[in-house]
């Protein structure tokens, strides 16, 4: 029995001890959780007074890594002088796809597809995007919007019209094409159909070649001539670029294009004479003969100069020197951010929907310029985002509201640049939650923070995936930027 009680004593002993570092390790009252962290309805996230350094590792891009130079060609382009017209258009928080920034005279890495096509299921998906809202869509913005419904209902409306003009487009075209893939104006890319819709242009920036059909069969050479004529010599400043109907644009003034097809002889085409000579060569020489669905398709590919994104920048020269000095806009951040959202393609367009050289959706960031600068109840209008000097003028006059409105706390000025950047493509709001879920303490944490620390948060910290991207891209644009005005013109860089 002695012996009995023993064993039952250090039984008991050694039970305790081992519930005893069980508790320990679940974390107590915690329930396993960090000590420093809080659970439970009363949670609370503190941040501390000293954030702690974000430092890049090996693998992280760094944004002071400074790109080649790129020396844009001299061209013979006029550029004629712009009007802008009084008041700035807008801004935004706008999603859009973009690709990753590289100088032209470089070869892309990733060959992509010389159509840029619709994908059936991307299409079934834009066409059911109605059944949701607005912001079920784009969550990011929720926050932003939740107590702003008229804004809410106006986005809405215009996604609403957006989809309903390409869907009539698509029946439109279908009928001629028989379910070939549809293509359409895009961010990066301006789609023209004429000839009730038997031939159509694509100006493809972003891979810089023009792809030039027609599926007419009576008289397909004299159909391809003439969209070929009708693709050289679209205006870069058109009032209505009619890209939703097969009508005819007003051709007079510059050429989109100028500076950035060379003929078969070498010589830029800037005149209608030399455009048709060169479309008559074209279809003697280079046509290609394709069969969709059992329809012939007779296409013609034109390729652009190797700098013709430059080129093309060249001639928004004058008014974004204007914009700059009107709102105290860096050049090369305006330029960059062109570059970034639209390859300089004055009739971008994307389903936000967002229109122009800047990609400005009118009922928020376009309103906000309306409201605060020009002090207009209305907002822009699609055709009014279209035209080059509007357009500038209202995407800087949003980087200045940025700036001096929902950035202005931050105080060191490369820092808050960077905030500006990733606020144009994802809101403000979001830049600010990258930081801290509080706006006040949130500036208070980018002040503490060096502007590389704040560029690396906003770079791989950013509650969405194309922001992070976003403010890389468009840093590395102004590097390239800011090589070539210290090269023109040393006197004029910071």
């Amino acid at each position: 029995m002695y012996f009995l009680d023993c064993f039952s004593r250090v039984k008991l002993i050694l039970t305790s001890l081992v519930l005893f570092f069980m508790v320990g390790c679940q974390g107590g009252v915690n329930n396993g959780t960090s000590s420093h962290v809080a659970t439970g309805a009363e949670s609370r996230v503190f941040t501390s007074a000293q954030p702690q350094a974000f430092e890049p590792t090996a693998n992280q891009p760094k944004a002071a890594v400074k790109p080649k130079a790129v020396v844009p060609a001299e061209t013979n382009v006029q550029v004629l002088a712009a009007n802008p017209q009084e008041g700035i258009p807008l801004g935004d928080d706008t999603n859009v796809q973009v690709d990753s920034i590289k100088p032209a005279a470089q070869p892309k890495q990733t060959p992509k597809p010389a159509l840029i096509t619709a994908v059936p299921a991307k299409e079934e998906k834009a066409e059911t995007a109605a059944e949701t809202s607005w912001l079920d869509r784009y969550p990011n913005l929720s926050e932003d919007l939740k107590d702003y419904q008229q804004i809410v209902v106006q986005l809405e409306q215009e996604a609403k019209a957006y989809q309903e003009r390409v869907t009539e487009l698509k029946q439109k075209v279908n009928k001629q094409w028989r379910g070939a893939p549809m293509i359409t104006s895009s961010a990066h890319q301006f789609v023209k159909y004429t000839d009730s819709y038997q031939s159509r242009g694509a100006m493809d920036f972003d891979e810089g070649k023009i792809v030039v059909e027609t599926v007419d069969q009576a008289n397909p050479k004299q159909h391809l001539k003439e969209a070929i004529i009708t693709t050289l010599l679209t205006p870069y400043d058109a009032e209505n670029p009619e890209i939703y109907s097969d009508k005819k644009i007003n051709y007079e003034g510059p050429a989109l294009l100028a500076g950035q097809v060379v003929d078969h002889e070498g010589q830029p085409v800037k005149w209608e004479w030399r455009a048709e000579r060169y479309a008559e060569h074209l279809v003697n020489n280079s046509v290609q003969q394709l069969d969709r669905n059992g329809q012939v398709v007779y296409r013609v590919e034109i390729p652009l100069v190797a700098n013709h994104t430059q080129v093309r920048g060249h001639q928004y020269e004058h008014l974004v020197r204007t914009a700059a000095q009107r709102y105290g806009i860096d050049e090369t951040l305006i330029y960059s951010i062109m570059e970034t959202e639209s390859h300089f393609n004055p009739y971008a367009t994307s389903h936000i929907p967002a229109y122009g050289l800047m990609q400005v959706v009118p009922s928020t960031a376009g309103k906000d310029v309306f409201t605060r600068i020009k002090k207009r109840n209305d907002q822009p209008s699609r055709n009014y985002l279209f035209n080059p000097a509007n357009n500038i003028d209202t995407g800087t006059a949003y980087l200045s509201i940025l700036r001096d409105n929902y950035l202005k706390g931050i105080r060191h000025p490369l820092s808050k640049e960077y905030a500006m950047i990733s606020g144009y493509n994802g809101g403000a709001g979001n830049v600010l939650r990258t930081f801290h879920r509080d706006r006040k303490q949130a500036i208070n944490v980018i002040n503490q923070l060096s502007p590389q620390q704040v560029y690396d948060r906003l770079h791989l910290k950013h509650p969405r995936a194309e922001a992070r991207g976003y403010i890389r891209k468009v840093t590395e644009a102004q590097q390239r930027y800011r090589v070539v005005a210290s090269v023109d013109n040393p006197s004029r860089v910071n």
